[in-house]
């Protein structure tokens, strides 16, 4: 069998359990213990799955799996769009902003001019030629990892970048939120970026359009207590 028939039955084979043990996978599926594992770890890494002591648990919730960036710019783009609107009006002329890696931050770097004489720190290439396209003039790509799926820098040399910074304001991208308004990401990495430039922000938003609203994602980043969620929603 091919890897990838393999990782597709037992992702197949999990989803429809919800959870199975490693034992249930390996017996059922007829894969030794050797490959199961290491097709797990994959399938884990990849966020298709949550690999958990002994077996395998199913992460079906609504927007787990990280979409390419350009695909999320195709999807939902008025309501994106009316977001980055509000986005827009909490920003003053000459504070300091960090703007998140994402779709809906990519539509409020469409909206900021330079009138508005804003420092902007950004951990997202395509969000920093945006800026400079509107002739920002004051633009500070973060150094890192770039994650090529989403178009975030990410990683421990951006961590210890934005530790040296204070922010008016902070524009986070979200990828879910659940009933208690708690936030989250997809991937760890982009989490400690989020989790930093809201401790050093003076004020932190989480844009996320309603699509993304009662759903669970894997990794929490945040929640109400410390963001203010931007939404699509009528008022």
């Amino acid at each position: 069998m091919l890897r990838e028939e393999r990782l597709k039955l037992i992702l197949d084979f999990v989803n429809n359990k919800g959870y199975c043990t490693n034992e249930l996978i390996s017996n059922k599926l007829g894969i030794p213990f050797t490959t199961l594992r290491r097709d797990l770890t994959d399938l884990h890494n990849e966020t298709k799955l949550k690999r958990v002591h002994g077996g395998a648990k199913s992460i079906r919730e609504k927007s787990i799996l990280e979409s390419n960036l350009y695909e999320k710019m195709t999807v939902n783009i008025e309501a994106k769009k009316m977001i980055a609107k509000k986005a827009l009006e909490c920003i003053k002329p000459f504070e300091t902003v960090f703007l998140d890696a994402g779709s809906s931050t990519y539509f409020l770097a469409e909206l900021i001019k330079p009138e508005y004489n804003n420092k902007v720190y950004t951990n997202s290439v395509i969000n920093a030629q945006v800026l400079a396209n509107n002739s920002i003039r004051d633009i500070y790509l973060l150094p890192g990892k770039l994650k090529i799926s989403t178009g975030a820098i990410c990683g421990v040399e951006t961590i210890q970048a934005l530790s040296k910074y204070n922010f008016d304001v902070a524009f986070l991208g979200i990828n879910a939120v659940d009933n208690d308004f708690n936030f989250y990401t997809t991937d760890e990495d982009e989490a400690e970026v989020k989790k930093m430039a809201i401790k050093n922000a003076q004020f932190a938003f989480g844009l996320a359009d309603t699509s993304k609203m009662h759903s669970k994602s894997f990794v929490k980043y945040s929640d109400k207590s410390q963001i203010a969620l931007i939404s699509n929603e009528e008022e």
